[in-house]
């Protein structure tokens, strides 16, 4: 299969990794653990555009505080609609990033970067560059951390239900939510009768 074809079939990937982190905000207020590497702080925050997969002219765009909470959001959700643009801030040993992912993507953009703290031009641009090296491997990191979920046995087992659940209104118990973001080595799929 050639690369671009294995791009566009998977493609929703994208989308679902910002259904993973709207989930896993509700769930644990933002917080998640990025295996061997601590936690980060991830908000969805300031827009929001939902596209349908089989019509992308079929969009809903919210623009708010928490565009994730609104009517609106969560009704194109109930209709199909996948996230294709988020605004994210992240959180992670004391810095902050705030910038837009594209689902489709990966990409970042409009990204504001934590206050620099080096002097002169030489050593900033430094700063900047390292700045943005470290939000994107952040933003790789959630998605490797999504994607170890994703493709295990837990994905079909438990946690498609659950957000299928979630995405009809029910809670995720936070116990339930850790349950199946443990390492490989130490899950148990609860099989169902």
């Amino acid at each position: 299969m050639e690369l671009v074809d294995r791009i566009e079939t998977t493609r929703f990937l994208g989308g679902e990794f910002v259904l993973w982190l709207w989930l896993s905000r509700d769930v644990t207020d933002g917080l998640i653990q990025l295996p061997n590497h601590g936690s980060a702080e991830v908000f969805l925050e300031s827009a929001l555009t939902l596209i349908d997969p089989l019509a992308d002219k079929e969009r809903v765009n919210i623009r708010g505080v928490d565009p994730c909470s609104t009517l609106e959001a969560d009704q194109a959700l109930r209709r199909g609609k996948l996230p294709r643009k988020v605004g994210l801030r992240v959180v992670f040993e004391q810095n902050e990033w705030i910038c837009t992912l594209d689902a489709s993507t990966f990409a970042l953009s409009g990204v504001k970067l934590p206050a620099l703290l080096s002097e002169g031009e030489e050593e900033h641009f430094h700063e900047r560059m390292r700045l943005f090296e470290q939000v994107h491997d952040l933003v790789q990191r959630l998605y490797r951390h999504f994607l170890g979920v994703r493709l295990s046995p837990v994905w079909d087992a438990e946690l498609l239900p659950a957000m299928r659940r979630w995405l009809g209104g029910e809670d995720m118990e936070r116990e339930a939510y850790d349950a199946i973001h443990q390492p490989v080595s130490q899950r148990k799929v609860r099989r169902k009768k």
